[in-house]
């Protein structure tokens, strides 16, 4: 008996994490402890894609009474959709996905406070990797089993879930050939068959199929809940006719069987009593919510780990399934003492009548009646889009709901239940919910899910070296040089995922032959089943390095204000001596070797071939793609690989130091390395302008809302910033390249606009200050004359 930590215990394998996604299925969610706590966790394990599917009944129970306020990453860095079933969607399975390795872990316990922790709860696990794959059939089938609530996703949640994250995995075969409810050799002592209800039995009938009923001796049931009469008792007393039944109940049991008819077949005992049941959490009791039920023969025992209770809703009859969604496993071996590893040998004779046991009622079974039912809220790029079950009448509203405020906006005409929505959310965390005019709630609250940020936890390799890059920023602060070549690998990393994004492999069919079960459909992502529309217009809004960008910008601000903290410090204490070793690191040289000096310029110069490459694969992507509109990402390739170049060749020039040489071989040397810098700009620098400027000329004019004109004003920064440092630069030999580079900014701000003096003057004095003024802001002032007079 060991006990254990879900999410802390989720082996970690290497520094970059073994696993980088999570599907997590429970029927209740405390969503200020998954969002303060949980996800924490799984943070630290390095998983990025974490999606949730909850009972839908109970989700909007919870979301009716959060304040966004108190949430930070739902709908940013998780997504959580509700599920609906005939009875209630129960299963609790958490499904971590890695590259080449998948572990699941499922049981009786919910994402809550209660579940993870203070509760009895009971747990198992499967994993496969390279080293070991013999728990694959029972994986396949698990990951098939999530599938089935596919038809439940948006085309947003299929994609998230049934691609992104299959995509990353060796594992995950849609054709992998499965029988539901095989039994399969775990280990040379121990085979196991996973339990669902499904169209063709219950989990009551599979466990007839599985275990020899007339040859059990002893039947042990540990159960929280009961049918009121004892139902699934009955029954089990009944398919097991040679058997005693032993019922491990917690003495404050809240639904009892209180109603069964007593019968010598069945005894019930005090689970509390147990070597289990005596642990406590901290110093408080804790309650039983584990479901076991093991069954013993003269020669082998049978051990079930399920969600489901000892009621007809989640194991059903023989003849019918359960009306609940349930998930389990049954384990059968003759050589483990299943009771004795679980601490439920000990037994003691319950200290009450169960007759005696009153049920405690409870508003679980209460069901929110709303007259509308929203299925998703989704926002990017100043467009919200509403996807509801039903067509919303006139003369209702929208109530987005930050926590500290409402705002209140039209519903505009619907596409298939479907509503769009122009507004800006700004960077805060919301729920919406429908009103009519009076202000009455008519619909279900659900959490907006902001799929521009969502888009960052995409667990494919492009996505997560894109994240490890940021954090190293974030965390020693932006190095120019030292990052260049895997700015260049992350860039072209992110192009060619978006290139499998745009041609999606179509995969067949599940073999036929291989499962008749249509219970457990193909559980291939199918871009065809996806809104073609949505997915075409998404190609302008596909962002992945924003956050990388402002990042670089962040920590030069950053290095400025710790600067000036430290001058101020200084002034105030009168440290003089302090100051001078302030200037000294501050005026720190970049050492250039001999036999190194043109390695600079060749730095700049490959970051920006790579740079023009790119260009050059994304007018062929468009052209087979036929998505002919520049993306938020093309405008930031261009602003890191032109900034990157930028810094190399002229923000830092001032700050290479060459070896101790006479005049004559130093000044030599500075001008083999000075030319080297501006070959680059000259040729290279030039040639990115123009080509992004044509290809914006190309692709750009259609594009117009508040965030891609917030990163397009960025890009213009950076062009305006090289046309600066050109000019300051160039010679009268390059009077040629000042009128390409002329034209190419003309035709830049004709398409996207000249930024504002305030706001380019605010931008450039950070920069101006952090390479020691390379640059001033009168530079820039030259240049927007020079746009301004030939415009």
């Amino acid at each position: 008996m060991i006990e254990h930590s879900i999410f802390s215990d989720i082996p970690t394998g290497h520094k970059n994490g073994r696993f980088h996604s999570a599907i997590l299925t429970a029927f209740a969610v405390d969503l200020i402890h998954f969002d303060n706590h949980l996800v924490n966790l799984l943070y630290r394990k390095q998983i990025s894609s974490i999606n949730i599917l909850a009972d839908s009944q109970q989700l909007e129970k919870e979301i009716e009474y959060v304040n966004p306020q108190y949430l930070k990453h739902i709908g940013r860095d998780y997504c959580i959709s509700g599920i609906t079933s005939k009875g209630a969607f129960h299963p609790k399975i958490n499904f971590f996905v890695g590259d080449d390795s998948v572990l699941v872990v499922f049981g009786s316990g919910n994402l809550t406070v209660a579940g993870h922790g203070k509760n009895h709860e009971v747990f198992t696990g499967l994993m496969i990797d390279e080293s070991d794959e013999s728990h694959r059939p029972l994986i396949e089938e698990c990951w098939r089993y999530l599938a089935r609530f596919s038809n439940q996703f948006n085309s947003f949640e299929k994609r998230r879930i049934l691609k992104e994250v299959a995509d990353n995995c060796i594992y995950l075969d849609s054709t992998y050939p499965i029988v539901p409810h095989q039994v399969c050799d775990i280990n040379d002592e121990l085979k196991a068959a996973l339990l669902y209800n499904d169209d063709s039995s219950s989990i009551m009938k599979q466990i007839s199929n599985i275990v020899p009923l007339n040859q059990v001796k002893r039947v042990t049931v540990v159960s929280p809940f009961f049918d009121e009469k004892g139902n699934s008792l009955i029954t089990l007393a009944e398919l097991c006719p040679n058997s005693k039944i032993d019922v491990l109940i917690d003495e404050s049991c809240s639904l009892p069987p209180y109603k069964m008819p007593e019968t010598k077949q069945i005894g019930f005992y005090s689970f509390n009593e147990t070597i289990r049941g005596k642990q406590t959490f901290k110093v408080y009791r804790r309650n039983l919510h584990a479901k076991i039920f093991h069954f013993k023969t003269d020669s082998s025992e049978y051990c079930i780990i399920v969600s489901a209770n000892a009621t007809k809703a989640g194991l059903g009859t023989l003849e019918k399934r359960g009306i609940n969604e349930e998930f389990g496993i049954i384990y059968s071996s003759q050589e483990i003492d299943f009771l004795d590893e679980l601490g439920l040998k000990a037994r003691k004779k319950l200290n009450k009548r169960y007759q005696d046991m009153k049920p405690v009622s409870s508003n679980d079974e209460d069901t929110i009646a709303h007259k509308y039912k929203i299925l998703s809220a989704n926002y990017e790029s100043g467009r919200l889009t509403v996807s509801c079950a039903q067509t919303i009448e006139p003369n209702t509203s929208l109530y987005i709901d930050y926590g500290y405020k409402v705002d209140i906006v039209e519903i505009n005409k619907a596409d298939n239940s479907t509503y769009c929505i122009e507004k800006s959310l700004g960077k805060n965390l919301a729920a919406c919910y429908i009103s009519s005019s009076e202000g009455e709630c008519l619909s279900n609250r659900v959490f907006i899910n902001r799929l521009d940020q969502l888009e960052a936890t995409n667990p494919s390799q492009a996505s997560r070296s894109l994240n490890r890059f940021i954090s190293q920023i974030e965390n020693e602060g932006y190095q120019g040089m030292e990052v260049a070549d895997m700015l260049s690998d992350i860039m072209w990393e992110l192009v060619n995922e978006t290139e499998e994004e745009v041609k999606p492999i179509k995969v067949p069919s599940l073999v036929k032959g291989l499962t008749n079960h249509k219970s457990l459909p193909n559980s291939a992502y199918n871009a065809e089943l996806d809104n073609n529309e949505v997915n075409s217009s998404r190609g302008k809004y596909v962002d992945r390095t924003s956050r990388l960008i402002e990042c670089i910008e962040n920590s030069i601000r950053k290095k400025i204000n710790s600067i000036k903290e430290a001058i101020t410090d200084e002034e105030e204490s009168g440290d003089a001596e302090f100051s001078n070793e302030r200037n000294v690191i501050e005026q720190k040289k970049i050492f250039v070797p001999k036999e190194n000096i043109e390695d600079y310029g060749e730095i700049a110069s490959k970051i920006l071939s790579n740079y023009l490459e790119l260009v050059d694969y994304r007018n062929e992507q468009i052209r087979e793609t036929g998505i002919n509109s520049i993306t938020k990402d093309d405008l930031n390739f261009f602003s890191l690989s032109l900034f990157t170049a930028m810094e190399i060749c002229y923000l830092k020039r001032h700050m290479y130091k060459l070896e101790e040489l006479d005049s004559l071989s130093l000044s030599c040397s500075q001008k083999k390395l000075y030319d080297s810098l501006d070959s680059c700009m000259n040729n290279k620098g030039v040639l990115a302008l123009e080509q992004f400027s044509i290809f914006s000329q190309k692709y750009g004019k259609d594009c117009n809302n508040d965030d891609f004109n917030k990163i397009a004003k960025r890009s213009l920064k950076y062009a305006i910033l090289f046309f600066a440092l050109f000019l300051k630069n160039a010679t009268v030999k390059e009077e040629h390249l000042k009128i390409r580079v002329l034209k190419a900014m003309q035709n830049l701000i004709s398409i996207y606009g000249i930024p504002s003096e305030e706001f380019l003057e605010e931008e450039m004095t950070p920069l101006s200050e952090r390479y020691d003024n390379a640059f001033r802001y009168r530079h820039i002032r030259i240049a927007l004359d020079k746009l301004l007079i030939t415009k």
